[in-house]
C-alpha cells in the first residue's frame, strides 16, 4: 500500500491510497469515511482510494457541491498518469462518483458501479419523507441556510465524533458477521477514526452537497452504470431502484441476503461489474 499526498491547483491537500497492481479502480467512500475504506485485495487490481475533502487528511472545501469532486478526481489521475478508469461507490459516495462520471464523461470515467448509495432528493420518489421527521428540517435547511445546517449536523455528530466506533452499530442484524470479523472490523475502525479526524467537517459538507440540487439530472449521465443494492438494507431501496431507472441503461442486482455492508463479501463482483467484461456495453 502507498498512501500519498497531492497539493491541488487552489492549495488544497488531498490525501489518497493506492493498493495493488494491475488495472486501476477508483473507490469513493462512504459518509462518513475515508480512504481507509478496502473492502479487499484482489489480483491484477490498482485500487485506488482517496479522502473527499474534510475527512482523513483533505483540506475541507467550504460550500463544495457534488460536481466540485470531479475536479478532484481528475486531478489525482492526471497525478497518478491515469486517463481513464471505473469508478466504485459504496453508500454516501456515490452521489459523488455520479456527478463525477456526469461532468468528466466517457473520456476519464469508464464505467460506474453504485452500491447501497442515496440519490437525489429531487428524483427518488419518496425520497423527502424518507428523511424522516429529525433529518428532514436539516435537509431542508441546507438549501437556504447551508451554514446553519451544518452546524446542526456538527451537534448530532459530535458523539460519534467523539467515540468513532459507534457509528458503525452494534453488530445485530444482517451487517453483523462483518462487524465480527476480526479483520474487517480493524478496517472498518480505522477507516472511520480517519473520517472523523477533522471532527464533523467532512459528513457536514458531505450531507449538504448532496441534499442540495446536484445541477444535472440522472438522464444526464452516459457511463455504463451497474448498481447493487442488499434486499436486507433498511436505507436507499427505493434509490438503487431510482439510479437504475434513471441512468440510460443502467441495470440493478439485489443481494437477497445482504445488508448495507454487502459490498464487503461481494467485492469481487462489484469490481468485475467495473471493467469492461463485466458490464453489458
Amino acid at each position: 500500500m502507498v498512501r500519498g499526498e497531492l497539493r491541488l491547483s487552489d492549495g488544497r491537500r488531498l490525501e489518497y491510497e493506492v493498493h495493488g497492481t494491475g488495472t486501476p479502480v477508483l473507490l469513493l467512500h462512504g459518509a462518513p469515511g475515508s480512504a481507509r475504506f478496502v473492502p479487499g485485495a484482489l489480483d491484477g487490481v490498482r485500487l485506488i482510494t482517496f479522502d473527499r475533502p474534510g475527512y482523513g487528511g483533505s483540506t475541507p472545501r467550504p460550500r463544495r457541491t457534488v460536481l466540485d469532486t470531479a475536479a478532484d478526481v481528475a486531478a489525482l489521475l492526471d497525478a497518478l498518469e491515469i486517463e481513464r478508469l471505473p469508478i466504485i461507490a459504496w453508500s454516501g459516495g456515490c452521489p459523488f462518483a455520479v456527478a463525477t462520471a456526469f461532468a468528466l464523461g466517457s473520456a476519464r470515467v469508464a464505467s460506474l458501479v453504485l452500491v447501497s448509495g442515496p440519490g437525489p432528493l429531487d428524483e427518488v420518489p419518496g425520497a423527502w419523507d424518507a428523511l424522516g421527521d429529525y433529518q428532514r428540517p436539516t435537509a431542508e435547511m441546507a438549501r437556504d441556510d447551508p451554514q446553519r445546517s451544518i452546524h446542526a449536523i456538527a451537534r448530532h455528530m459530535r458523539p460519534f465524533v467523539e467515540h468513532p466506533e459507534s457509528f458503525l452499530g452494534s453488530g445485530r442484524g444482517a451487517d453483523g458477521p462483518f462487524l465480527r470479523d476480526p479483520s474487517l472490523r480493524r478496517m472498518l475502525d480505522v477507516q472511520i477514526r480517519d473520517a472523523v479526524r477533522q471532527g464533523a467537517a467532512g459528513i457536514g459538507a458531505d450531507l449538504i452537497a448532496m441534499w442540495r440540487p446536484w445541477e444535472f439530472s440522472l438522464a444526464q449521465v452516459a457511463t455504463p452504470t451497474r448498481v447493487f443494492h442488499g434486499a436486507l438494507d433498511p436505507h436507499n431501496a427505493e434509490d438503487a431502484k431510482c439510479y437504475a431507472a434513471c441512468i440510460p441503461g443502467a441495470a440493478l442486482t439485489v443481494w437477497a441476503d445482504l445488508g448495507h455492508l454487502g459490498i464487503l463479501s461481494q467485492w469481487s463482483q462489484v469490481v468485475a461489474a467495473g471493467t469492461a467484461s463485466g458490464l453489458d456495453r
